[in-house]
């Protein structure tokens, strides 16, 4: 029995030393979701990508040209958000140029404070091609990670191995208790010398 006390002792010890840390930790749960595909506007054709997390949210900004039409060198991108419900003015946020093998890929970090619906207004501009286009979305912000149950879900298996030490514990205390009252060293045969 004292030594199933041990066992609980040393997961509630992992548990107080766990729990803390579990509103510090973030994860990705997954790759980022089209928001907006292959939509043709001038001389470009727009995909955008997010990842909206509570925190910083990533905007993947991707443009290709249309057939037989070059891309503007002096493409720029930006992203602008605000609450859905218009509680806040609108923030701006300005999509950084990186290197895409297809095109133009620009992209954005945007803080968002809040777990709610947010609009945002993709916004393209090139000055060479006279050309401005914005495209208006709805998009719902939420937390990194599965919320709640991230403990739990990240935990399980944990749990699931303490509980069967803990049994394996009891069942050999169980055996040493069988032997003990005939006499024999537990693991020796009778009639052997061990």
């Amino acid at each position: 029995m004292r030594l199933a006390w041990h066992g609980l002792l040393g997961v509630s010890l992992l548990l107080a030393w766990a729990g803390p840390l579990a509103g510090t930790l973030h994860a990705h749960e997954g790759p980022p979701f089209p928001i907006l595909v292959d939509e043709v506007d001038g001389p470009w054709s727009i995909s955008v990508w997010a990842d909206p997390d509570v925190g910083t949210g990533t905007f993947w900004i991707q443009i290709e040209a249309t057939p037989g039409v070059d891309l503007p060198d002096d493409t720029r991108a930006s992203v602008h958000v605000r609450p859905a419900d218009g509680r806040l003015d609108e923030t701006t946020w300005p999509a950084e140029p990186e290197a895409w093998d297809r095109g133009q890929q620009h992209v954005a970090k945007v803080e968002f404070p809040t777990r709610e619906f947010w609009q945002v207004r993709i916004v393209l501009e090139s000055e060479s091609a006279a050309q401005t286009t914005e495209r208006t979305l709805r998009v719902e912000v939420t937390p990194p990670g599965y919320g709640p149950l991230d403990l739990l879900l990240y935990l399980w298996p944990f749990l699931a191995l303490a509980a069967l030490w803990i049994k394996a514990i009891g069942k050999r205390r169980a055996a040493i208790r069988a032997c003990a009252p005939a006499g024999l060293e537990c693991g020796s045969e009778p009639g052997s010398d061990a």
